[in-house]
């Protein structure tokens, strides 16, 4: 695929056949494959981010190669922010997507464990239910997500505070890893995840597509359905309806189950768009509700039964299976309302305005019910949060000046949070503001990006003291940038190279907790004396294809240096409560550097079997004690092996595979600075296939997934609650997907 002016590649274009439901992506160069098409003639949708959509007829005769071209246009796209996404996907950074069919292969998971088969990524979690994304040993406040163009606030300063994205209505997942704060803002020292939906619907007529899952482990149902539009006599205009619900019970790990860990969640969203050629605006609402049962060996009595709880096998409580959801328990809702528009200002660019408003409700209930029978009789929860942020992007989008290309930018940001019930963090008002500029030097063979920023932060905190209100303010301010190139010496391989400096202030609970956490089941102690971590990262990456479509290899290079990098550090021996025996985070400052490796190599075996390797190494180290840094995650591999039947007949897109996951023990901990010590090695061998059967004219995607096959007990090294139980064990997945066109 060419640009039809400059004759250069469109690199990471799509192709679609809306006929055969089959598409592809360019690679960096502008080339593409499509197998398995019989003769015949098509309509092909071919679409790039910086060029008009178009459909081309062609009529299909015999194998060959077809040459599409785009007109260039800077008014191409009617939503802003996957505008300015999705030009990140050809960043100097090194970008890794997941498109819609590999997310039909997960769906009815969470967000975190979507992205873990991801080299470089993998997740924190909070016993068998709570997930977050972890890229290069980043988490929480240092992973910025983008929810629909939105930056998600909630309470994501908590370990055990997943996402509150309903990953149905993603239709791509890019993640960028390393620094991306000169874009995304002062936060995002290790990274970015796009969560992007499909576009509104630009072509006249209406849509429905239903999912269905079915889960053994936890006998958990899942649905999801989508509904949309775009009217014949009113062709500028689009919507979209869509909702999720899911039902879990106990989860079962090989030999017990895992008492209290079910959930419930209720999720839906909609939108509507107006698009012309000048101008178009886009309203988006969604609301994620879910309930989660917090394990309940998890919280123990006494020290005695702590230190049992650590050295035992088996979980001191466990039970039968159930769908009731009791005492500790998470329940959270969150709100997201999103406005944007754009303009395209004569030949000087086009300029997007994007609002978001959010609020996030979060109740965590403690095992036990207070002792006085009147408080009890109200079943309040321990902890309440109420989290309302207001978000505004304004961004100038320019014309070419000869090669360069790029964007300006002010961004605005303000929050206020209270609390109620028993102290962990106090009550706050946040405010923020940047201002960036980002250009890019573009030729046939090379690419040049430079990229500047400045933000302020402003956090007022309310402390309650006998009575009194004190008030702490807390002033942070400090430049990013980062310089990097894509180089292109043969259509074959390219490689990426970025060097970015970084910064992100200390969030509240890193400050200011002092107390019992519920959710994860620990003390945790804030220090109000941390400061700003400041970030220096320098990434490479290769991306190399010497045998067309029959290999790919990726391999990339990172060092990152953190001066004041903060982070939670167990302290022995664990505390005793009133409400029991805990384990103790204490958060610290360390100057810490974090290097590693990830790689994902695919081969064609022969014709219809493919291969793929994947390795994610991680080293870190922490110079203020001359040891290792703690609670990273361990050495992974992944190793897949899948047949894919050809594209014809009753059945079609058809594949079966084998994924045999390596997760080495993590040793490189310091000497006694843990309750307990890491897990052992584990393997997992997960099993999947899929087809799309045709019934008449309609299409289903079926699929069954078998994860943890040979029902190995085994304990993950980045779970809090790997102190208490095993993870799940054998789980088999039946996914019904069924679009429908009613056009």
């Amino acid at each position: 695929m060419r640009d039809s002016a400059s004759n250069q590649p469109l690199p990471f274009a799509s192709i679609y056949i809306e006929s055969l439901e089959k598409g592809a992506i360019a690679d960096s160069m502008g080339a593409f494959a499509l197998t398995g098409i019989c003769k015949g003639t098509y309509s092909f949708r071919v679409s790039h981010l910086d060029c008009e959509t178009k459909y081309f007829s062609l009529e299909i005769k015999d194998n060959g190669k077809y040459d599409f071209r785009l007109a260039h246009s800077h008014h191409s796209l009617g939503q802003v922010v996957v505008t300015e996404e999705k030009k990140h996907l050809v960043t100097t950074q090194t970008v890794t997507a997941i498109n819609a069919q590999q997310l039909e292969q997960t769906s009815g998971t969470s967000l975190g464990e979507a992205l873990k088969q991801v080299a470089g990524m993998s997740s924190i979690q909070t016993g068998t239910t709570i997930s977050k994304p972890v890229i290069h040993g980043l988490h929480s406040n240092r992973i910025l997500i983008l929810n629909n163009g939105i930056r998600q606030e909630g309470q994501q300063w908590g370990s055990e505070h997943a996402p509150e994205v309903d990953p149905f209505i993603a239709d791509n997942i890019s993640i960028i890893k390393g620094a991306s704060s000169v874009r995304y803002g002062a936060d995002a020292i290790g990274g970015v995840i796009l969560v992007e939906p499909r576009h509104l619907r630009s072509k006249p007529g209406y849509g429905l597509e239903l999912n269905f899952g079915g889960f053994s482990n936890g006998l958990q149902g899942v649905f999801s359905g989508m509904v949309e539009g775009n009217p014949i006599k009113l062709a500028p205009f689009s919507w979209r309806v869509q909702g999720t619900m899911k039902r879990a019970g106990n989860l079962r790990a090989p030999d017990y189950y895992l008492k209290n860990t079910g959930y419930s969640e209720l999720d839906f969203s909609t939108a509507l768009g107006w698009r012309k050629e000048r101008y178009g605006m886009e309203l988006f609402y969604s609301q994620f509700n879910t309930r989660i049962g917090i394990l309940s060996a998890s919280h123990i009595g006494n020290l005695t039964d702590l230190q049992q709880a650590f050295e035992s096998p088996v979980p001191l409580e466990t039970s039968g299976f159930s769908y009731t959801i009791g005492r500790p328990y998470q329940q959270v809702q969150h709100h997201l309302l999103k406005a944007n528009a754009y303009w395209r200002v004569g030949n000087a660019g086009r300029i997007n305005a994007v609002f978001g408003l959010q609020h996030n409700i979060r109740q965590e209930y403690d095992k036990h019910k207070p002792l006085n029978d009147s408080l009890a009789a109200l079943n309040l929860p321990e902890l309440l949060y109420k989290i309302t942020t207001y978000t505004t992007d304004l961004v100038w989008e320019h014309t070419a000046w000869g090669p360069v290309k790029g964007q300006i930018g002010i961004s605005g940001t303000t929050q206020a949070n209270v609390f109620d019930g028993r102290f962990f963090i106090p009550n706050f008002r946040n405010f923020g503001g940047g201002i960036f500029m980002i250009e890019r030097f573009v030729k046939l063979k090379y690419e040049l990006e430079a990229g500047l920023r400045y933000d302020y932060k402003y956090l007022q905190v309310f402390k309650k003291e006998k009575g009194v209100v004190y008030q702490f303010d807390n002033r942070f301010q400090n430049i990013s940038a980062n310089v990097g190139a894509i180089i292109k010496p043969r259509t074959t391989w390219d490689i990426h190279v970025n060097i970015a400096k970084a910064w992100r202030a200390p969030a509240v609970n890193e400050l200011y907790s002092n107390g019992l956490h519920h959710g994860a089941a620990s003390i945790e102690i804030g220090d109000s004396s941390l400061t700003t971590e400041k970030a220096y990262n320098a990434a490479i990456s290769f991306n190399l294809h010497p045998l067309k479509d029959k290999l790919h290899l990726e391999l990339a290079a990172y060092y990152t240096y953190i001066q004041d990098f903060i982070y939670a550090q167990p302290t022995l021996p664990p505390t005793l409560t009133i409400r029991g025996a805990f384990p103790t985070f204490q958060y610290v400052r360390a100057n810490a550097d974090f290097k590693g490796l990830d790689l994902t190599a695919e081969y064609q075996v022969w014709k219809g079997l493919h291969l793929k390797e994947t390795a994610t190494l991680l080293w870190a180290w922490n110079y203020s004690i001359n040891d290792y840094l703690i609670l990273m995650p361990s050495q992974r591999f992944g190793h897949q092996l899948q047949y894919h039947f050809d594209d014809k007949g009753f059945w079609s897109h058809g594949f079966v595979g084998m994924t045999l996951t390596n997760v080495l023990e993590q040793k490189r901990v310091p000497d006694n600075s843990d309750f307990a010590p890491p897990p052992s090695t584990y393997f997992l061998l997960d099993f999947e296939a899929g087809t799309h059967v045709k019934l008449g004219k309609q299409s289903l995607h079926l699929s069954l997934s078998i994860y943890n096959l040979l029902n190995k007990s085994y304990r993950e090294y980045l779970d809090r609650f790997r102190y208490y139980a095993d993870q799940p064990g054998i789980n088999a997945a039946i996914r019904i997907k069924i679009p429908i066109n009613l056009t």
